[in-house]
Parts: C-alpha cells; structure tokens; sequence
C-alpha cells in the first residue's frame, strides 16, 4: 500500500494522470483486501469531522447552484482524489518512518520539478504573451519559471511547502547526507520561488521565516551566519526586474499596480457574493460562471475570473461560510497539531514537525492573496500534509488513545475457506 501512496506522492507534481493511476490503484487495494478479508478496520482521526463537514457542505452546494452539472464534474473529480489522499494517508500511515518517507517522496519530486523550472529559465522561455505581468509596469520582467505546475503562482505554491519542509527538517538532522540533500532541495526551491516572480510566495516565504524564528529554540550560529552571508549574496546578485518586483511589494495598497488593484477588486466582488449567498454559497466549481453578474472592474466577457484570490474567500462565495469554516478549522488544527507534535518530541523528531507546520503556514499566508489550493496537484499535495498531522503518532496534549471503526462479515477468503 505504502509504495502505492509514495508513488502518486511523487508523481503529483509532475504527471497527474500517473498519480491518479498509483493513489486510485492503492484506494482499490485497500477496499480488495477488506473484501478479502472481511474485516472493515479504520482508524478515526480528530480531524475527520471537519472534513466530512466540509466535503458534505460543498456537496449540498450544488443542490441550488444555477451550474450544477458543471459543479458535480468538477465536484467528483477534485473532491474525490483530495478525499482519496486524506483516507489514504490516514489509514495506512502508522510510523514516523512511514510519514517521514510521505515527506522525502514530495522533496524528491519537488527536487525534478525545480530542475525542470531552472532549465526552462536557462532556455530563456519568454512569457510575456501568458500576461502573468503587467508589461507597462515590469518591463524588463520577461521570464518566469512555472516547471510542470503550467503557472508561475502555482509552482510558487508548491514549493513554499517544500521550503518549509525542508528547512525545517534540516535544522534538527545530526546525518551530514540527509542535512545536505535538505539543505540542496531547500536551496533549489528558494532559487526557483524567486524565479517565479510571486509576490506572494515571497511575503510567505518571510512569514515562514518569522515563524521559525519564533518558535525553534536550538540555533546554532553557524547556521544564522551561512544564512545572512546567502542574503547579502543575493541582494548583491539581484537582477534589474527582480529588484522592481521586490520594490513593488511596498506599493500592495497603491491601486496603480494593476495586480493589486485586480485583487481588491475581485476580493469586493467575492464579499458581495457571500453576502448574497452566506450558508450553501453559489455552488462548487461556479465562481468563474457566476462572476461577471458581480464584475465592475473587469468588464471583459472574453477575461474568464477562476476563483477570488483568496482561499478562505473563494470557498465561502462557492459552498458557504460554514463549509469554509470547517476548512479553516481542519488547516488550522494541522498547524496546532505539528507545533504540539515539535514541542513534546523527542530532539531528533522536533525538525520533522516544524517544517510540516511550516509548509502549512506558509500556504495559510499565501492564501491571504491567492487561492494557492485552485490546482489540483497543489491541493493533493495539501491535502497529503493535512493527513500527515494526524496519522503520525500522537504526542503531548494530543496523545489519546486512538478510536477506530471495526466491522467483521464474511469475507471472500471465509467463502473460499467453508467451501
């Protein structure tokens, strides 16, 4: 089952269908060999009545969405395989060496997905007739990595995780290999965020970075001095149009930047969706549908808008308040969850569990200016962390005894057996 999962892990970033194949193939395994044997046992986590809760909402969603059938396409397809990861993980993860694997399988993808981005950068891919920048106010901007991912924003999203995986598993690892390869795969998603030009994987990438320094308590000087002599480096090594999009981070609330200026707009028609619509929402899937009913910016019907820019905002104006609330909850137990996890472990395991709370702050940062879980394989990747914090063993305040679903009929191999 394990190899399954770590195959469609990996393979998630990089080739969809191939993770479909390995994680619908494993799904398939788990319910043969409960058939087989005839027993239903399956692990209860805290997290699962928010998801249900959730999934449920978004489901009931569509029973008065004007694009019903639009959403319950989009509905099985996405729901189901974000679905199928949680149980999978949940279910069939026991040990910290099982989840530590889950983690090196998306470090490892994370590391051809980076590569990738760099050669396509070294190539000189010009992307200026994607209009991902505003070409009056970036002119020298031409280049943007987006790898596998197909987005520049997307690719950013991915590899924030990364990030706060990787550092903060390295900062806590005493073998000099696994703390290189850390420190490598951190390196070339930090190289490769910067490339992708996403202001708001940098500003995570420093919400990141406040986190750590608030509560990691082993720093080592040696480690506080490479760090600074890597910034001085690169403040020295910056590139015209990657000093102008730094810069222009300061101008977040001057409307004369046009990414800006389209996101308050849309975050204003996102909020008066919600006011309209605040318990079941417009429907799953119906935001770019319904959105030029709320468009007084855009006023371009050939301009399709997928979602407002915003996570927690674009779920409440599609399934309601409630079915948000009960995703905020989930994301932020998994938080609370990694940071418990990193304070009453033991020294060697503190590392691992910072950069799982870090992976999920930093999207919880990202989210405040994109919705960082449009893509699929980004939020399979979510999700996957999501069930991480609670499958692994549970410690501190959290260390109760598990609760389980145990059901017991005749299976295939009993009817084999009396014949």
């Amino acid at each position: 089952m394990l190899l399954g999962i770590l195959g469609g892990i990996f393979f998630m970033p990089i080739s969809l269908n191939a993770a479909v194949v390995f994680l619908v193939s494993t799904g398939l395994l788990l319910v043969a060999e409960m058939v087989w044997t005839g027993e239903i046992y399956m692990r209860r986590t805290p997290m699962d009545l928010w998801v249900a809760g959730f999934a449920v909402l978004a489901a009931l969603s569509l029973w008065t969405s004007a694009y019903a059938a639009e959403g319950l396409y989009n509905y099985i397809h996405l729901m189901g395989l974000y679905i199928l990861v949680y149980l999978l993980i949940t279910q069939t993860v026991r040990t910290k060496r099982e989840g530590r694997l889950i983690v090196i399988a998306i470090l490892a993808s994370a590391a051809v997905v980076c590569i990738w981005g760099l050669l396509q950068y070294h190539a000189g891919m010009d992307v200026t007739a994607e209009r991902w920048v505003d070409g009056d106010q970036f002119p020298e901007l031409k280049k943007r990595v987006f790898s596998t991912l197909g987005n520049p924003n997307v690719l950013a999203a991915f590899l924030v995780m990364v990030v706060g995986l990787a550092s903060g598993w390295s900062l806590d690892t005493h073998e000099w290999k696994r703390k290189g390869a850390l420190i490598f795969v951190s390196a070339l998603a930090v190289l490769c965020i910067l490339l992708t030009y996403s202001r708001g994987a940098w500003l995570s990438l420093g919400a990141m970075a406040l986190m750590m320094a608030a509560v990691w308590r082993h720093w080592n000087w040696r480690v506080l001095l490479a760090v600074a002599a890597v910034l001085v480096i690169l403040l020295a090594a910056m590139h015209e149009a990657f000093l102008a999009r730094l810069l222009s981070i300061r101008e977040m609330f001057n409307s004369a930047d046009s990414s800006v200026a389209l996101r308050w707009a849309l975050w204003e028609s996102t909020l008066a969706m919600i006011g309209e619509h605040p318990w079941i929402g417009l429907g799953w899937g119906s935001y770019r549908f319904v959105y030029p009913e709320y468009d007084f910016f855009v006023q371009n019907e050939s301009v399709i808008i997928y979602h407002g820019h915003n996570t927690l905002l674009s779920l409440a104006a599609e399934i309601g308040i409630p079915g948000a609330l009960c995703f905020a909850v989930a994301w932020g137990l998994a938080v609370i969850r990694s940071l418990h996890a990193m304070k009453y472990s033991l020294r060697s395991s503190k590392g691992f569990n910072l950069g799982v709370a870090l992976a999920m702050s930093g999207m919880a940062a990202f989210s405040l200016t994109d919705h960082v879980l449009f893509n699929i394989q980004v939020t399979a990747i979510f999700w996957t962390l999501l069930a991480l914090t609670v499958s692994l063993p549970a410690i501190g305040p959290y260390a109760r005894n598990r609760t389980w679903f145990y059901k017991k009929f005749r299976g295939l191999a009993g009817v084999f057996r009396s014949r």
